[in-house]
């Protein structure tokens, strides 16, 4: 795809430096967050990267080339990044032509260093956009559609994030009802996650957990976030989530109920659950995307809780919390395809009520179908299904 995207814009070559570009690419999720790579129109990729980026993350077969980063000489290590990129595209003949790359600074995943945003000057842009003569040529609708297929290696990747979520449903089940305030459930969800790095195949693995319960739920879908509100029995809990594993990205809702569920709680309930299974029997290569929304938001709306959904159904997800593209709402113009990684998650939401509830799964789209990828629990309890089977 990369190729022909190259050729149908007669590009000299494409740039790749967000990190969920990266691990789109190469499968390498940076922890500077400084890296570039060159994708030229002749020849092999190049991934520049700062000489501090840890030997044990780079990729491998790919050529690699350090640039300067942390040197006490005063050096410029961007100007260094500018001059061997250009260095590259002229000994390969690329050096008059135009280039291409995502020009947004924002809404990319982070890195692995991700307590604060890489620390990239501020002409980044501009500079990137010189390094051929040509200049810079808009392809950012076809940059997005990249990100809608996963491939086979990233569906086993994507796998791997799903399993090590499950870890972080189950401490959510088991310990919603143990006393805990909404801030330390989540600190024991979050640290299910943080002790997988380095069992395995982990090199990185970091959870979001944010909690709300009772009243707070029925801001849920407005915005998520823990407070320090004790949960307590009657409590309709709802755990928000993003899990990123080595790049890969999952993004999970669940609700609970500590204690017993009152008639109102239940029917909330299966009015949410209902209209994710019409959802689901709709999810096929080929469907529309506003149809699909429309089967979930048709049974909320017959539940009699129409004006509790205030939000889309679900969008894109896998290399990021929230890739871009189409979203499965009223008003997408989208089409489901096969390899695409959807989020299902109708929820219903009410002051009136005292609460809200969500449930949210990562569903594979396959040629026959879908495959759901967070195929965990999602029932008030917990149910008895085994956790990241």
């Amino acid at each position: 795809m990369v190729g022909e995207l190259i050729r149908r814009n007669s590009l000299a070559a494409l740039l790749f430096w967000r990190p969920d570009e990266l691990v789109m690419m190469l499968g390498y999720f940076p922890l500077w967050g400084v890296s570039v790579l060159l994708y030229p129109a002749d020849g092999e990729p190049v991934l520049f990267v700062p000489a501090l980026e840890p030997e044990d993350i780079l990729p491998k077969g790919i050529t690699v080339k350090k640039y300067p980063w942390g040197a006490l000489d005063g050096n410029d290590p961007w100007e260094v990044l500018y001059s061997v990129a250009k260095e590259e595209l002229f000994r390969r003949g690329l050096a008059d032509g135009v280039v291409s790359f995502t020009r947004s600074i924002g809404g990319s995943a982070p890195c692995r260093m991700s307590a604060e945003q890489p620390p990239l000057p501020a002409d980044l842009v501009l500079r990137l956009e010189r390094v051929c003569a040509g200049g810079w040529k808009d392809t950012g609708a076809e940059l997005s559609q990249l990100y809608d297929e996963k491939t086979p290696t990233d569906i086993v990747a994507l796998e791997k994030t799903h399993k090590i979520a499950a870890l972080a449903v189950e401490v959510f089940y088991r310990e919603v009802g143990r006393g805990h305030t909404e801030a330390m459930l989540g600190a024991l969800i979050e640290s299910a996650v943080q002790e997988t790095n380095g069992r395995g195949d982990v090199g990185f693995a970091k959870a979001w957990p944010m909690l709300q319960s009772g009243l707070n739920a029925a801001d849920a879908g407005r915005f998520n976030r823990s407070t320090g509100k004790l949960i307590v029995p009657g409590d309709l809990v709802v755990l928000e989530m993003g899990v990123c594993v080595d790049g890969y990205w999952a993004d999970i809702t669940r609700t609970a109920v500590v204690g017993q569920a009152t008639h109102s709680q239940q029917h909330m309930y299966e009015a949410v659950a209902g209209a994710q299974e019409a959802a689901f029997r709709l999810l096929r290569p080929g469907a529309a995307m506003r149809e699909v929304d429309n089967a979930a938001r048709s049974f909320i709306a017959d539940a009699g809780f129409g004006s509790c959904f205030p939000h889309a159904l679900g969008h894109q997800t896998g290399f990021r919390y929230h890739d871009p593209g189409d979203v499965l709402s009223p008003y997408s113009t989208g089409i489901l395809r096969e390899g695409m990684v959807v989020t299902v998650e109708p929820g219903v939401y009410s002051k009136e009520l005292g609460s809200g509830l969500r449930i949210e799964d990562n569903v594979l789209i396959t040629p026959g179908g879908y495959r759901i990828l967070s195929a965990y629990p999602r029932d008030l309890k917990g149910g008895n299904q085994v956790y990241g089977k």
